[in-house]
């Protein structure tokens, strides 16, 4: 039999207590990162999520507030054109964070569904130079405005832009466009 001196000296990571505390952060880990982000802050209480809306609509997932303003379909300029057959649809969308931390925003979150079931990322385009939406971190109560481009089929009837804050989560909004 080991003495008491011989047993304490054994590296950390062959003790069982080790192992019991690296399971319960692992859990408490796994527990707050899963966790869904709908309990109403006011009353804790759990809300129904909502996840598909229309152009107009205040669309709500996590902290943010995401509203498309406007939608523009383009043929492009000299320099800055579509693939022939597709069109530029230019999207105005408004972010505001409702939550009590600072919200990330990036316009890499988004992407475009059309009709025919395709999901592509925003196009790169020198059209919207001016009020392209940016990256950052928006206050608690902060806001920002701008545009992100995608490249259609021309007169699709059935886009859907989808927003996702997380490479971490398969939560998305669907808005209506």
């Amino acid at each position: 039999m080991a003495s008491n001196e011989e047993t304490s000296k054994k590296p950390i990571y062959k003790k069982v207590w080790f192992w019991i505390i690296i399971v319960v952060v692992v859990v408490v880990a796994i527990g707050v990162a899963g966790s869904n982000g709908d309990t109403n802050t006011q009353t804790g209480a759990q809300t129904e999520t909502k996840t598909e809306y229309n152009k107009g609509e205040e669309a709500i997932l996590g902290n943010g507030a995401i509203t498309v303003t406007k939608v523009e379909k383009s043929k492009g300029n000299d320099w800055d054109k579509p693939k022939s057959g597709k069109e530029f649809v230019i999207v105005s969308v408004t972010i505001e964070n409702k939550g009590n931390d600072n919200l990330s925003y990036n316009p890499l979150y988004f992407k475009m569904q059309n009709s025919q079931g395709q999901q592509e990322n925003m196009t790169f385009s020198t059209i919207d130079q001016d009020t392209a939406l940016q990256s950052g971190e928006l206050i608690p109560g902060g806001k920002v405005s701008g545009t992100i481009i995608f490249e259609q089929p021309k007169d699709d009837k059935g886009l859907i832009l989808i927003y996702n804050d997380s490479i971490w989560s398969s939560k998305e909004l669907k808005i209506k466009l």
